[in-house]
């Protein structure tokens, strides 16, 4: 998963009352002390989580009033760089989220930085409470993810789908719903296109989404299975890399994505989309929250037409450090934001929860859990493409702007993301 870079200006409020907000450098004011916990999150003030998280917080203060509360912003690059040396040292949190996945969370519990939570997941229940299909995520053998013990707890959904701007469409004569196939989606950008509107607002991380979307469409859940859990081969060149590539190609030369996207940020794609000016972007949940603050627009959600598997998941997971100080405090937290407290005031504001038992009447929550709901009542989680082996999202971020940028061809495009995924592969 990846956040917005919003969350970089976080929390100033939140800082001065309810939360210490600490260091980057990961050291917590009063680091030795028992009664000081420690927990890091990166999802950002604009999502559902991170308002159900610290109310979360603030219920857990009242419950422990003898022990001092220090809470850390991280952003989802600094834990993809430099998580695992972190854990691996005495600034290692008391609890933090965590990237989901074998290169991450996998490696991490690989090389006992993480704490396996059986026995707290006994004593709270969370086996029972969590769906199986939930704790895929959390769970892990010799660092692949799917089955083992549980080292992870999530606590919500996410999923990668098309945002879309209504007004601009309708302007154009698109229906967005009506989007049934690929080509039904290229017939939409090339309608837009000839009226001189750039369709695709996408850029960054986007970019690498967009293309596992695309390798989505022709690909089932035994193909998710191979790429995913090496539960048979996985080829570079089928039909669906194949077609994925091609299509990166071909919409950049036919300007439907631009040529600039591969210099620009992530930011910089949801500026475009919520100012107007193109009215596509893949984009995930996590930027639910900032499109409904930012959008003057009526927006929507697909998912990407004729898949039908597609990029998403339970979403990242708490994780107790092995070198953290304080791990009945963290689980205490952990099962807090999994009661139906946490979990209602997520769906409140625009979340996905996995627990919650009331939905409320939050208008983004209307848009987008009806689509996970349909993810997961059809078995259609693809997981993330960076999850397979350790260090692969830099290779799938530099190759698919390479391609954007023209500097290389589809065959090379897959060339450079299979050879490394066969080389690092277990």
């Amino acid at each position: 998963m990846k956040v917005s870079k919003r969350g970089l200006r976080v929390a100033a409020a939140v800082a001065a009352g309810a939360l210490t907000l600490g260091t980057l450098s990961g050291c917590a004011a009063g680091g030795n002390d028992s009664k000081t916990f420690n927990v890091w999150w990166y999802s950002g003030e604009d999502t559902a989580q991170y308002i159900a998280w610290t109310e979360a917080l603030d219920e857990f203060k009242a419950a422990n009033p003898d022990v001092t509360v220090n809470f850390e912003f991280k952003t989802w690059e600094q834990i993809e760089k430099s998580g695992n040396s972190i854990l691996d040292s005495d600034k290692a949190p008391d609890l933090s989220e965590w990237n989901k996945g074998n290169g991450t969370a996998g490696a991490a519990s690989q090389a006992g930085l993480l704490l396996n939570l059986e026995d707290y997941a006994a004593q709270y229940g969370w086996t029972d409470l969590l769906p199986a299909s939930a704790q895929q995520v959390g769970r892990y053998t010799d660092g692949l993810m799917g089955n083992g013990d549980l080292y992870g707890v999530p606590t919500y959904g996410e999923y990668v789908g098309w945002f879309y701007n209504a007004d601009v469409l309708s302007a154009n004569g698109i229906d967005a719903t009506a989007l049934k196939s690929q080509a039904d989606l290229e017939a939409a950008f090339a309608t837009l296109t000839a009226a001189g509107i750039t369709p695709i607002a996408a850029a960054d991380y986007m970019l690498v989404h967009l293309a596992y979307n695309l390798t989505l469409n022709k690909a089932d859940n035994d193909w998710v299975n191979a790429y995913q859990f090496f539960d048979g081969e996985t080829d570079f060149n089928d039909a669906a890399f194949t077609q994925a590539s091609e299509q990166i190609q071909s919409w950049t030369q036919k300007g439907y994505i631009a040529a600039s996207a591969s210099g620009a940020t992530a930011d910089d794609a949801v500026a475009a989309f919520t100012s107007g000016t193109s009215p596509f972007m893949p984009g995930g949940t996590w930027l639910d929250g900032t499109v409904a603050g930012a959008a003057k627009f009526t927006w929507g959600k697909i998912l990407n037409p004729g898949n039908a598997v597609s990029t998403g998941s339970a979403g990242n997971i708490w994780v107790i450090p092995a070198k953290g100080k304080n791990p009945d405090l963290a689980a205490e937290f952990i099962n807090l934001t999994l009661q139906a407290k946490a979990q209602n005031t997520m769906a409140a504001n625009g979340g996905l929860p996995l627990l919650a038992t009331e939905l409320g009447d939050n208008a983004t929550t209307a848009i987008t859990l009806p689509l996970f709901q349909q993810l997961v009542a059809d078995n259609g989680l693809g997981f993330y493409p960076d999850w397979p082996v350790s260090g692969y999202y830099d290779i799938l971020k530099a190759a698919v702007i390479d391609l954007v940028a023209g500097n290389t061809t589809p065959a090379e495009y897959r060339e450079a993301i299979g050879s490394y995924y066969e080389e690092n592969k277990p």
